[in-house]
């Protein structure tokens, strides 16, 4: 398993994230004609949100009794990562577990923010019970033991067909994950907040009995 460089982004900017919605962020994203949004996975828990620089970690899969167990050092990639931080699995969207109820009672010991996978996992009621942010595209008591290799940690990977550099910050709510790219993350933020403040004079204009043609055409917003 090979380990690259991680540059994280300054914590003030992805705190500022936590107050934007991924609608916000997909629709800025279009705007700046990036690819950033994530489809195809699921909270396992309802109404889970979690908001990070991305961990990455490239895995490859085969059948039962392919790789040994020592091809899949978990416990290394916790110990790597840092409170905060989002794991984000690329296991090419196979139906075998990456992540389970162990890990994420540890993962949720050390603060770590939450696991994204292009993948699956499993011990869902475990996860739920101690409500640690976990999204993935299958639920499956399928076990990654001997069936799943961790190639690279801090690689470039694609999650349901978005390119994800560590690093990016990758926010999730209950509508959706985006993926922020940080060279841009500024931009981005500020541009959403612009946004914000836009529907914010919207919304309060619609209490205040205006139609919603005339707030449209007084904020130029939707």
């Amino acid at each position: 398993m090979e380990i690259k460089q991680l540059n994280r982004p300054p914590k003030d900017l992805v705190e500022r994230f936590r107050s934007v919605s991924t609608c916000t962020i997909s629709d800025i994203l279009d705007r700046m004609e990036f690819l950033g949004v994530i489809f195809g996975l699921s909270p396992v828990k309802e109404g889970t949100v979690l908001v990070g620089p991305a961990v990455t970690v490239k895995q490859v899969s085969g059948s039962f009794g392919t790789y040994s167990m020592e091809d899949y050092p978990i416990s290394q990639v916790i110990d790597y990562v840092k409170p905060g931080d989002v794991l984000v699995f690329d296991n090419g969207g196979m139906q075998i577990s990456s992540w389970g109820g162990l890990v994420s009672v540890a993962a949720k010991a050390k603060g770590i923010e939450g696991v994204v996978i292009d993948g699956g996992c499993r011990d869902a009621d475990q996860i739920v019970g101690i409500n640690f942010p976990v999204f993935s595209r299958h639920i499956t008591p399928t076990t990654c033991k001997t069936r799943v290799k961790i190639l690279e940690i801090n690689g470039i990977i694609q999650c349901c067909g978005i390119r994800i550099k560590p690093g990016d910050i990758i926010v999730a709510d209950q509508t959706g994950i985006v993926v922020v790219p940080q060279e841009k993350a500024n931009d981005i933020l500020e541009k959403a907040k612009e946004d914000q403040t836009k529907e914010e004079h919207f919304i309060q204009g619609l209490k205040e009995g205006k139609k919603f043609n005339e707030m449209q055409k007084i904020i130029g917003l939707l």
